[in-house]
């Protein structure tokens, strides 16, 4: 098999594992066999393994087969849209995120929206989409659209999947929350349905996003073999 190929296998075993387990209802299936702890345990090795090997195959690839020009100021689409990709991120995992896995809510509670939630409902599955899909387009080449929309694939239709997972589990609660808020960034504020309150953000979660944003900055070259910046 080619670089190409391996990497091509890869990123369909990501979305498919991703995506596969929760859409089929085995997940259900699962849990029931093995118990929550056991699978969730189980489930996060497979997903790093399969993680580490995606990463692998897409560095051992040389870019080719141009699907776009790469005009310099695409490379400023991810410059610019990584610290909101992290901050959606950092919010999604410090905040008590509804969407996320092991959050239980009393019986009749409502899910509450307040923080990074007003941006989105889903905002480490959104903060990964603007990550994925602005390297996308900053590349425009097969082996990135083969990597990084592996991860756009999943978040995207992971967001459609945990609203159905989640309505389930909190019925009435999850459909009020649905519609008081967004999957797409920014989209209820905009329609009016939310307000930005960056004060509930808090001092920690921007801190820790500019941190991280500062450590990819610097780190990049090492990760990817790329230094960040326009003219690379």
């Amino acid at each position: 098999m080619t670089e190409l190929s391996w990497l091509a296998l890869w990123a369909f075993l990501f979305a498919a594992q991703h995506l596969g387990v929760t859409s089929t209802g085995l997940r259900d299936h699962l849990v029931e066999a093995m118990g929550e702890r056991p699978y969730i345990g189980l489930y996060s090795v497979v997903s790093l393994v399969v993680l580490v090997l995606l990463i692998h195959a897409y560095n051992a690839t040389t870019p080719s087969m141009l699907l776009w020009p790469t005009a310099e100021w695409l490379r400023w689409v991810p410059l610019v849209l990584m610290p909101v990709a992290l901050l959606l991120v950092i919010g999604g995992l410090l905040a008590r995120n509804p969407s996320t896995v092991g959050v239980v809510l009393d019986e009749g509670e409502e899910v509450p929206v307040t923080g990074v939630m007003r941006i989105t409902r889903h905002p480490v599955q959104s903060g990964i989409l603007v990550w994925s899909l602005s390297h996308v387009l900053a590349n425009g080449d097969v082996p990135s659209l083969l990597f990084f929309g592996a991860f756009a694939v999943v978040s995207g239709f992971g967001m459609v999947l945990i609203d159905r997972r989640k309505e389930g589990v909190f019925g009435e609660s999850w459909a009020a929350f649905r519609e008081a808020t967004s999957a797409l960034p920014f989209a209820a504020i905009v329609r009016g349905r939310q307000s930005l309150k960056l004060a509930e953000l808090g001092w920690l979660t921007p801190a820790v996003a500019a941190a991280a944003f500062v450590a990819l900055w610097w780190g990049h070259v090492w990760i990817s073999g790329v230094p960040v910046g326009v003219g690379w």
